[in-house]
């Protein structure tokens, strides 16, 4: 591995603003309904009526309007005319649409990143699969999600492509969306763990072959076994 520079701290697509401002307000309230769309509090499908949303979320219709306008570009929200805002529909092809494109670009992401990995990107990778591994066990899923993507951004971070990882960032919450609303559709922890490991193992050992195939069967996997949940309940489905 080459000695780098410190990696810095993971960014945020995020914009930041003072407390209080318009733009730190806007944040907020995107952040609130991406969440409940997330969880499936609003439903796929269901209208987003703004005075409801203002009640909700304690604002006016401003950032109640332009935090949906922000959710529509991530592909959560849906606009149409004379009809207003309402959650995207899900559908197989979209899922799958999300999945092939991850593959493309965070196979880029790890092949950019292994020649530039310090022992200190190693070290966050490798504490992230270890937190991950721990609230498995304990069957905090949330925790061990969230270690999950901490574990990917490690390794594609030091790429230094920071329109592949916005991208990356935006692809990573449509799919999440999937994953939280088929709650049943888990991988076996262990083998969910042993599959990082082996991406790991090859990224310490700059294996960029197969760091990339490790990485593509991971999310081969999630992707059929979301794929077989969908098929079998298809009134969760749009018509694609």
């Amino acid at each position: 591995m080459t000695s780098n520079p410190p990696m810095s701290k993971i960014s945020s697509d995020a914009p930041t603003a003072p407390d209080g401002v318009a733009g730190s307000r806007v944040d907020r309230v995107q952040a609130a309904i991406r969440e409940r769309i997330l969880a499936g509090v609003y439903p796929p499908g269901s209208r987003l009526i703004l005075s409801r949303l203002a009640a909700e979320h304690g604002v006016s219709f401003i950032p109640i309007r332009e935090a949906l306008q922000r959710l529509e570009a991530e592909r959560l929200v849906k606009t149409e005319q004379n009809r207003g805002a309402r959650v995207a529909e899900i559908s197989i092809a979209d899922m799958r649409d999300i999945y092939e494109t991850r593959v493309v670009l965070e196979q880029h992401a790890v092949q950019l990143a292994i020649p530039k990995l310090t022992d200190e990107h190693l070290q966050v990778a490798a504490a992230a699969l270890d937190r991950m591994e721990e609230r498995f066990a304990a069957d905090r899923q949330a925790e061990a999600y969230r270690a999950h993507q901490a574990f990917h951004f490690a390794l594609y971070e030091p790429a230094g492509s920071s329109w592949t990882m916005h991208v990356i960032r935006q692809l990573w919450a449509a799919a999440e969306r999937y994953v939280r609303l088929a709650a049943g559709v888990r991988p076996a922890p262990d083998l969910f763990v042993a599959e990082h490991r082996r991406i790991f193992d090859a990224v310490m050992g700059a294996e960029v072959e197969e760091a990339v195939e490790s990485l593509i069967a991971n999310l081969r996997t999630t992707e059929k076994l979301l794929a077989e949940n969908y098929e079998s309940v298809p009134h969760r489905v749009d018509g694609d």
